[in-house]
């Protein structure tokens, strides 16, 4: 129990100093390294299951809680590039993944799991739950995210000053300050109320999210706890997850990805460089086919096609797209849906794709 409180402590005071230092998804970043040091130097590191599971729910009750009515009624004009994006970005998953089988040492699950266009939060975690090799995941994950919040949003302005949204001269829009990989919540006011909605939150997501883990489902637990806390959403109303109690989920997370790392696996990472460039080349590629092929087939200008294919956070691209003069809400709602989506459903197609590959 020692350990425990130890790494937890541990991955608190690191995440929080990261998060005050505006470092991207500071929380998760922050604890992934403050464990790791911890267990790689001191071999002091320990993580209970039911802590991950619990983090698994609060991520997928707050993914649960982004989407509302208000926000269905626009559904049907961004069918389809919706699609179209998700279609692009299977396709270069399972593309990445399986060079990544050429390439690497890696079996095929943790190269597929390492290419998906998710959150810094919910894919090491999901892979955990899938037998992939977790610290080969997260570190490909922090390349995705810190490519997708400090580089894209840089060689997107040009083509936004190209298009007039910016005026020549003017500055890029700064990478994001940190936040999670889902959009934010609404701060909660301070009633008896509100507390009684975030723990009917919580225990509506716990009980389908202990479901879902029970059930063996892959990626069962995040799933169930997404889809139980929408449809609460969407039927009452009702449904509220503090960003505080996000981040207690990131930290949970990154202390659990952190311990998995011992001396072995960082002698490993080395050899991660070569699938990490070619992981960014990949995005790189599928943002500029979007900016090139979207505004063709449907209403989104290039500078919006190209923003909802920024393999980012939905909070993140938010603050990117109207530093830019782009106010459409239809680019953060179609980076919710991007990442509802690539949370529930792609993990499913990756186990599919494994079990055919008979690997």
């Amino acid at each position: 129990m020692g350990e425990v409180l130890l790494t937890i402590a541990v991955g608190a005071v690191c995440g929080y100093i990261l998060f005050r230092l505006k470092f991207p998804s500071g929380f998760i970043v922050g604890a992934i390294i403050g464990v790791a040091v911890l267990s790689i130097g001191f071999e002091a590191a320990s993580f209970p299951v039911w802590a991950r599971t619990l983090a698994q729910i609060t991520a997928g009750a707050f993914i649960g809680c982004s989407v509302d009515k208000e926000s269905l009624r626009g559904l049907r004009r961004i069918l389809r590039p919706l699609a179209l994006l998700l279609g692009f970005y299977l396709v270069l998953n399972l593309l990445v993944g399986f060079l990544f089988v050429r390439i690497t040492s890696m079996d095929l699950m943790a190269c597929l799991m390492c290419s998906v266009p998710g959150g810094m939060t919910d894919i090491p975690i999901i892979a955990a739950d899938m037998g992939a090799n977790v610290p080969y995941v997260a570190v490909l994950q922090f390349a995705r995210m810190v490519t997708g919040v400090g580089i894209f949003p840089l060689v997107i302005a040009r083509f936004a000053r190209q298009d007039g949204l910016l005026a020549e001269g003017s500055r890029a829009p700064a990478p994001a300050a940190p936040s999670p990989e889902a959009p934010a919540a609404p701060p909660p006011a301070k009633t008896p109320a509100r507390a009684q909605e975030v723990l009917l939150t919580m225990v509506v997501g716990i009980l389908f999210g202990v479901l879902g883990k029970a059930l063996g489902i892959p990626a069962g637990t995040i799933l169930f706890s997404t889809v139980s806390v929408l449809v609460l959403k969407l039927t009452t109303g009702k449904g509220c997850i503090p960003r505080w109690l996000k981040r207690v989920a990131q930290v949970l997370t990154g202390c659990y990805v952190g311990s998995c790392f011992g001396r072995q696996e960082l002698l490993q990472l080395k050899y991660l460089l070569v699938p990490a460039l070619v992981l960014i080349a990949g995005y790189a590629l599928n943002c500029f086919l979007m900016g090139r092929l979207l505004p063709r087939l449907t209403h989104l200008t290039r500078v919006e096609a190209m923003l909802i294919s920024t393999p980012a956070g939905a909070s993140d691209m938010a603050l990117i797209s109207s530093d830019m003069g782009v106010d459409n809400p239809e680019v953060s709602f179609i980076q919710i849906l991007r990442m509802i989506l690539v949370v529930t459903v792609f993990p499913h197609i990756i186990n599919l794709t494994v079990w055919l590959a008979g690997g």
